[in-house]
């Protein structure tokens, strides 16, 4: 008989925390920052038998995005939740131990992937494995292109995407950006299911502007206003009904999706696994949405083939999306660290393979720029 998940053993020798440097094929832009390299943190699961899991945490080198950020990752892991780690716990004395950790989903996310995917190595199933509702396992893939400064150039891309057959173009936007360049992308591809996204950059004095987008039939607007700002949504969606809201940043759990949702102010999720705190809070949003009949696609956050693999597997479970931002690592990073990495196919879907991602060892010492290793109860 299966073990219920939360009671498989989960013994732990120490975690490897890898902080990596990889360098992007080209500079992204976007309403809070511009990036030329991805800075990477991933955590190693060692059991004592040698085998391990690996996880990959999608917080940025800074707070900008949201509060979490690489460098204090580092210190959380090491100086708070190691301490709490035992190395003959279960699955669920290790959800526990997270739980008791306030914010820093994405890392604590990390630390629970490394040890599901050190288990299903084994020949653990873990919770997409356990999956009971119909899965998709060629997944359509989305761009996610940043700002760029002329009409041209994003005309340019946009005009790249579609050659690339890519099923949805997303579109980062910002209060400064020239008004001229989304009207023209709009007339130069009438057809595009094109999406907008803001990160969070627009405010209360924007409102008329936004409610503006819905004359260019956008699927969908991205996270308008800074998470938790669901007042602001509930006065954009006042102004312009028809326009289909989107939530990113705002939701980092069940609560804030049933919140949302009450609101009115929630019609598409953008669910990030990383964010809600790792595969089994992500498996209970997935089914939250699905019993409710949200809408729901996956994001990332130009993750490595670690994090893009583990997106692809829970993006499977919605088969009715139009895209996820799941695009292939070597799009945009100009090497990757697994060795059989997603590849997507001429019309615009990424063949799902659901064995344990591959690492290519020497591109990982190659690019890290730091390694510490935690034990349980602390550091090494």
């Amino acid at each position: 008989m299966r073990l219920p998940l939360r009671d498989t053993p989960a013994p732990l020798a120490r975690l490897e925390l890898l902080h990596l440097a990889l360098p992007r094929r080209y500079t992204f832009r976007s309403a809070i920052g511009t990036r030329s390299e991805k800075q990477v943190l991933m955590i190693r699961w060692w059991m004592p038998d040698g085998s391990w899991g690996i996880g990959e945490a999608s917080c940025r080198a800074d707070p900008r995005y949201s509060g979490e950020f690489i460098d204090g990752a580092v210190l959380m892991l090491r100086d708070h939740l190691g301490p709490m780690l035992m190395s003959s716990g279960t699955i669920g004395d290790l959800v526990e131990a997270c739980s008791q950790i306030r914010g820093w989903p994405f890392a604590t996310a990390a630390v629970l992937s490394a040890a599901l995917d050190a288990l299903r190595r084994g020949g653990v199933h873990d919770p997409i494995d356990r999956w009971t509702f119909p899965r998709q396992m060629s997944v359509p893939v989305g761009a996610s292109l940043g700002l760029y400064s002329s009409t041209a150039e994003t005309l340019h891309a946009v005009m790249r995407s579609q050659e690339q057959g890519v099923r949805r173009v997303k579109l980062k936007i910002c209060p400064s950006m020239d008004p001229a360049i989304l009207p023209a992308v709009r007339a130069a591809f009438p057809h595009l299911t094109l999406t907008f996204d803001a990160n969070g950059s627009f405010g209360s004095a924007h409102l008329s502007p936004l409610a503006d987008l819905a004359a260019l039939d956008p699927l969908m607007l991205e996270q308008p206003f800074p998470p938790g700002r669901l007042d602001l949504d509930r006065r954009l969606k006042d102004r312009a009904p028809d326009l289909s809201l989107c939530l990113d940043e705002s939701i980092t759990d069940l609560g804030m999706l049933y919140t949302a949702r009450m609101l009115g102010v929630l019609d598409v999720v953008n669910l990030k696994p990383g964010r809600v705190g790792g595969p089994l809070r992500c498996d209970a949003a997935l089914r939250w949405c699905r019993e409710r009949g949200v809408s729901a696609w996956i994001g990332g956050m130009f993750e490595t083939g670690v994090g893009r693999h583990a997106n692809a597997r829970a993006a499977s479970c919605l088969p009715d999306a139009i895209a996820h931002d799941i695009n292939p690592p070597s799009t945009y990073l100009l090497e990757d660290i697994v060795s059989e990495p997603l590849r997507m196919a001429d019309d615009g879907t990424i063949a799902l393979d659901d064995a344990p991602v591959m690492i290519r060892w020497a591109v990982v010492d190659r690019s890290c720029v730091r390694r510490l290793d935690v034990l349980p109860g602390g550091v090494g």
